[in-house]
């Protein structure tokens, strides 16, 4: 080797830690047909060094080798690839058996632990994986294949035993009704489960997630979620001693909802009611603290006009004021009295709320007991689809999951990034 060839050689080895069994050989340019060059660079084992047995760790001669390729980092600029014939140990009790190379990650691998922790590091700062695919000029699926790796070998070593809280909503994944469901552990904030649709058995196959890294199903006392028939229907069945929670969030969008749906019906029973709500939606959705002087006094005027706007603001305001009650028991009866007045009423949209609620009457009021709420989750779908929406969404489930856990789910890699740092 040159003088140049030389300190390339003994950077590598000093950066890769690759100890006095193995050094490096040689080190050459190549320029492939794109016309950029390449830095080459083979590694050998020392001769006369034992090899070691990955399946019993005992030293044993070798029994032969085999070529292999890594892509490494870039040095200098020049894209790095790491050539060694790899030798097999001649194992008596194993038989022949590939030997680990130090600065890999997992067998097998076509990139060194260096590059992946690269890749890992760039994509958990918030780059996204079209960005990084090309800074370092591999292909999507490749980064994907690096990412998705990680996560799992992440995941097989999470713990979940302590999981007793958890929490389900959906998030759409794509256009056309397509959705994902998640659930979140309460108390540690954090993924911990991920499956595609929210049907009726989501939460069955929520929970058999958790149970293969260590959780319980059993075990959850408290899962809190929205009103969706399958929700209900799914977490009483896979997770039978648990207390469902119905998240206040969802009661009141529920009631909001149905106020707008009939603001908008109203103002187009008549050129007279459609002349005094224009301008009106916000009047009636805030709050009355939140309103400005102007509004409260639209909103008084308007009152007097015998609306079914009106009476439905009224009703909103009522389930409003059920929260602020300090226990279950002087809850549940102005919540009963709440759905009596609006099943009594002539507005169509807030009778069907009120059929909601009655069918959800103890998700409700337990919350009374649990003080629990799904706001963390609709946290985390706002990171989630701020993901989907940097990334122009996921070609699969299956990318959107590994984005999710790499990103929400708080898992450990130091493992990889041990692999790499023990190579540095």
């Amino acid at each position: 080797m040159d003088a140049r060839a030389e300190m390339l050689a003994r950077l590598f080895e000093h950066s890769m830690g690759l100890g006095p069994e193995w050094r490096v050989e040689n080190v050459w340019f190549e320029s492939p047909g794109s016309g950029d060059e390449e830095l080459h660079i083979r590694v050998g084992r020392a001769p006369g060094a034992a090899v070691r047995c990955p399946g019993c760790g005992a030293r044993c001669g070798v029994y032969d080798t085999r070529e292999r390729t890594w892509r490494h980092l870039d040095i200098w600029q020049f894209r790095t690839v790491v050539h060694c014939r790899v030798p097999r140990a001649d194992c008596p009790e194993h038989g022949p058996r590939t030997v680990r190379v130090p600065w890999e990650v997992r067998p097998n691998s076509h990139f060194t632990a260096l590059f992946e922790a690269q890749v890992l590091v760039a994509v958990m700062g918030g780059a996204t994986v079209k960005s990084v695919a090309g800074r370092v000029g591999e292909s999507d699926a490749r980064v994907w294949g690096i990412l998705n790796r990680a996560v799992a070998e992440a995941r097989a070593g999470a713990d979940y035993s302590g999981v007793t809280r958890v929490g389900i909503d959906d998030t759409a994944r794509a256009r056309g009704q397509r959705y994902i469901s998640v659930m979140a552990d309460l108390d540690g904030r954090r993924v911990v489960a991920v499956t595609e649709g929210r049907d009726k058995g989501a939460p069955g196959r929520l929970c058999d997630q958790l149970e293969e890294r260590g959780g319980d199903r059993s075990a959850v006392s408290e899962v809190t979620r929205d009103m969706a028939d399958a929700y209900s229907l799914g977490c009483a069945e896979a997770m039978p001693n648990a207390a469902q929670t119905v998240d206040r969030f969802h009661v009141m969008q529920l009631f909001t909802g149905a106020l707008d749906r009939v603001r908008a019906a109203e103002a187009k029973s008549s050129a007279e009611k459609r002349a005094l709500l224009k301008g009106t939606k916000y009047i009636w959705l805030k709050r009355p603290e939140n309103l400005t002087e102007r509004q409260a006094a639209r909103r008084t005027s308007l009152e007097r006009e015998h609306l079914r706007t009106a009476r439905a603001c009224a009703m909103t305001e009522a389930m409003r004021a059920v929260y602020a009650c300090p226990d279950r028991e002087s809850a549940a009866s102005d919540l009963d009295r709440l759905t009596s007045w609006i099943m009594h009423s002539n507005v169509p949209e807030m009778k069907r709320v009120a059929g909601t609620v009655r069918r959800e009457r103890e998700g409700i009021l337990n919350w009374w007991s649990t003080r629990s709420s799904n706001g963390f989750l609709e946290g985390l779908n706002s990171l989630i689809q701020s993901l989907k929406r940097a990334s122009r969404g996921f070609r699969n489930v299956g990318y959107f999951t590994t984005m999710i856990f790499l990103r929400l789910g708080r898992l450990d890699f130091s493992a990889q990034l041990a692999s790499a740092c023990a190579t540095h």
